[in-house]
């Protein structure tokens, strides 16, 4: 790929995070947790992982969208492409989820319905049951949407957050899962480690180890770099390089 078309990937990505970051001066940007713990707790508020699903549903009202560009080594071939992952919360206890995390040559789309079903007092931890959804978005992917179950989990308080998801697709007999760790560092740099497996009746697994960093640049805004590499001789490519907007927004009046 050249080097003309990876900026172009990169532009895609960073340009659609910058334009939100812009439109949301116009509304409310306080989290219910900010509004009830000061100004301070925004500041300390930790970030979605890269990739894994939060364990619970965002608030209603809220809004969570990363957009990433993605340079990813396919048997000694580079291909660019972009990521998405836009959630919100559409009951105290329903979340969505909408994802695709590599858009131009993923042919499915997941949307993810997220049912908080146990959670902790203050808010922060829980499980919660998902229903999933792989809808086709290319020429050539077919008509059949993929139908998938699992759970997830979220252990979290000021200063690290546990994420965890399991999705089993009976259809194909296949399971993919995802963890992620995020932690404090200070209140504008947050580590990142998240490790990913997938596999099945017929098919050897795959377990993948991403590590990177985000950056809090102002209030509901984030930058992230990650590299991620596999760590089992199966592999579905060999390096895959993130750098990752992230932006929060709220349309709730505080």
């Amino acid at each position: 790929m050249s080097a003309r078309t990876k900026r172009r990937v990169l532009a895609t990505a960073l340009a659609l995070s910058a334009l939100l970051g812009s439109a949301r001066e116009g509304v409310s940007q306080t989290p219910p947790a900010a509004s009830k713990k000061g100004s301070s707790a925004m500041e300390m508020e930790v970030p979605h992982p890269f990739f894994t699903h939060e364990g619970l549903p965002d608030p209603v009202g809220s809004f969570s969208l990363r957009t990433a560009a993605v340079v990813t080594r396919v048997d000694g071939k580079t291909q660019g492409d972009v990521a998405f992952h836009l959630e919100t919360g559409l009951t105290k206890t329903i979340g969505l989820h909408i994802r695709n995390d590599r858009l131009f040559n993923s042919p499915r789309t997941e949307v993810m319905f997220q049912f908080a079903a146990i959670t902790s007092a203050d808010g922060r931890s829980g499980f919660a049951p998902i229903l999933e959804f792989e809808v086709p978005t290319h020429a050539g992917a077919g008509s059949r949407i993929n139908t998938l179950v699992g759970q997830t989990v979220k252990l979290a308080n000021a200063s690290m957050a546990f994420n965890e998801v399991f999705h089993y697709n009976p259809r194909e007999d296949m399971v993919e899962w995802s963890a992620s760790w995020v932690a404090v560092a200070t209140p504008k740099v947050f580590p990142v480690v998240e490790i990913f497996g997938e596999g099945g009746t017929d098919a050897l697994p795959i377990v993948r180890l991403l590590a990177g960093f985000k950056v809090r640049i102002r209030e509901g805004f984030l930058l992230g770099l990650a590299y991620q590499l596999p760590i089992t001789k199966n592999k579905d490519f060999s390096s895959q390089l993130v750098i990752q907007s992230d932006v929060d927004w709220s349309t709730r009046r505080q």
